[in-house]
């Protein structure tokens, strides 16, 4: 590495070591804005704006093989979001809500009016004695726990190139599978003692890489997660296992394959600490974690390729101050079909990180991050922001 990247690890080092002692990874708790009309109907308006100065080095980026520095103003992996819910009386034992969610990307350079909102979430909610049924589009399950993380969840994590626009990648790729929002019917059990059951019926993904009248997904993706919590005499813990299928036809080639994975996890939080460890391999989804779609290729490049996401995470928490340290990797083996073939990947993300709880609205965000990867540009960044919650 030339003379002003060794300068940047230097930096990226000081900045970590200086934010650990003044940030912390303490969640701010969102104050709801809530309104009761006189009939009982309830609106209630949440949001998040997170906003980051992201400072990175990007190895062998150039055309002529050097590194690229680039400082930028962007979004995390949670766009700024704001969601409304509108809950209508109980009736008949019945609680039914409608729940909407708007999201803004901060983008890249010279991408001011393109893409800037999208409508993550638009679902109906009815819940009871029997549990929870939501209809409508929303966060998918399979690695939904997985991706509660402490560090990318609130924070930044992996981005792609200097000029990476939208929302970030997070651990996608480093650590999990993304589970995506995507219209669904889903039904999640009551709390029987512990554990609970959510499961549902996925739009598919229709891989990219050929024309739609060319690919057949004729029956939604299954996808299945069961948690049991445990509360300990000093902390608790949160145990789940997880799984998705998917049919995929590719009726050009004449040839069918299944997009499948399970996973399985445990966050454990005791005296101010939390351990997370989460585990997963899936078929037909790649090292870069994102179904259906490829970084690298198209998405039936993927077919058959068998991939694997692992993470683990620790924190501690001292009343407004928490330390985080995250270790991630995705990879992938080789494989050749005849829709196309993938390389061996493997994907690692190294962060540190840091939340500082100003007010019960305002947190300063710190991270630093050591990425190498066999399909995109190596590169370190150090990054500060702030989001603002209510």
């Amino acid at each position: 590495m030339n003379s002003p990247g060794k300068l940047f690890r230097t930096l990226a080092i000081t900045f970590g070591l200086l934010s650990l002692t003044v940030l912390s990874t303490q969640t701010s708790k969102a104050q709801a804005i809530q309104y009761d009309s006189e009939n009982d109907w309830v609106l209630t308006v949440t949001g998040q704006l997170p906003v980051f100065i992201v400072a990175s080095e990007h190895q062998d980026f150039n055309s002529d093989g050097s590194d690229q520095f680039a400082t930028r103003v962007m979004s995390g992996f949670n766009p700024a979001n704001i969601t409304f819910t509108v809950e209508a009386p109980e009736m008949n034992g019945l609680n039914v809500k409608g729940i909407f969610q708007i999201n803004h990307h901060l983008q890249g350079p010279s991408i001011q009016n393109e893409g800037l909102f999208e409508g993550r979430v638009a679902d109906i909610q009815i819940s009871g004695n029997f549990g929870i049924i939501n209809i409508g589009k929303g966060f998918g399950i399979f690695n939904s726990s997985s991706i509660a993380d402490a560090g990318s969840g609130m924070g930044v994590g992996r981005f792609v190139g200097p000029d990476g626009a939208n929302a970030t990648l997070g651990r996608i790729g480093s650590g999990y599978t993304y589970a995506n929002f995507n219209p669904r019917v889903t039904y999640t059990t009551p709390d029987l003692r512990g554990f609970s059951l959510k499961a549902g019926l996925i739009n598919p993904e229709k891989p990219s890489g050929a024309p739609s009248q060319q690919i057949q997904t004729a029956t939604p993706r299954l996808e299945a997660q069961a948690n049991y919590n445990l509360d300990l005499n000093s902390g608790k813990i949160d145990l789940w296992l997880g799984g998705m299928v998917q049919d995929v036809e590719v009726v050009s080639a004449d040839y069918n394959y299944d997009i499948s994975g399970w996973d399985l996890g445990a966050r454990l939080t005791a005296a101010g600490l939390r351990f997370t460890g989460a585990y997963s391999e899936t078929q037909g989804v790649g090292a870069d974690g994102l179904i259906g779609i490829s970084l690298t290729g198209t998405g039936l490049d993927q077919a058959e390729v068998e991939a694997s996401q692992w993470y683990g995470e620790a924190t501690y928490a001292l009343k407004d101050l928490t330390l985080g340290l995250s270790y991630g990797e995705g990879s992938q083996d080789a494989v050749t079909t005849v829709l196309g073939g993938s390389p061996d990947i493997t994907n690692k993300l190294l962060m540190m990180f840091t939340r500082y709880k100003v007010t019960n609205n305002l947190t300063l965000l710190g991270e630093i991050q050591d990425f190498s990867s066999d399909s995109q540009n190596n590169y370190q960044a150090m990054i500060i922001g702030m989001q603002l919650n209510f």
